[in-house]
């Protein structure tokens, strides 16, 4: 009896050191997956970031920004933080007015950009909404990021 005892104590430790070890294996699995950068981009690419910022062309108490003025903004606020390029659209959005719950058309402009995320980049964004709030008195420029797969 004592014989089969010792057996079976064996036996049943080698199972539980085999399932200690599996979920250990599995838990390590995991772990490597989720650490690993995911980079799902064909070969040739590159993950950048892209920031589109949103800016409107109606200005608080009556005007639009003009054309000139616009160029000048993009000129001396945008082209000098990212050099290496830029896309501009023209667009027309609306919006609610938060106090009076009306509905606000007006002609915007979106700018996006594709760049290497860095502290600099990020400030640099910021800067650029900041100016353009102060300048034209807007209330906001709405910001969207996002990753993309880039190739030239």
């Amino acid at each position: 009896m004592e014989v089969n005892s010792n057996m079976n104590m064996k036996a049943l430790g080698l199972f539980i050191g085999g399932v200690s070890g599996l979920l250990l294996l599995f838990i390590l699995s995991i772990f490597l997956l989720r650490s690993r950068p995911v980079s799902s981009c064909p070969e040739g690419s590159q993950t950048m970031s892209k920031v589109e910022l949103y800016f409107g062309l109606d200005i608080p108490g009556g005007g639009q920004v003009e054309p000139t003025e616009w160029q000048s903004f993009i000129d001396n606020e945008i082209t000098g933080r990212f050099p290496n390029g830029l896309t501009i659209d023209t667009v027309s959005g609306q919006w609610q007015d938060a106090k009076t719950e009306k509905t606000i058309k007006e002609e915007s402009r979106v700018v996006m950009i594709l760049f290497e995320p860095s502290a600099k980049a990020k400030k640099d964004i910021e800067d650029i909404r900041a100016a353009y709030k102060s300048k034209f008195k807007q209330d906001s420029v709405m910001r969207i990021d996002d990753k993309h797969c880039v190739s030239f």
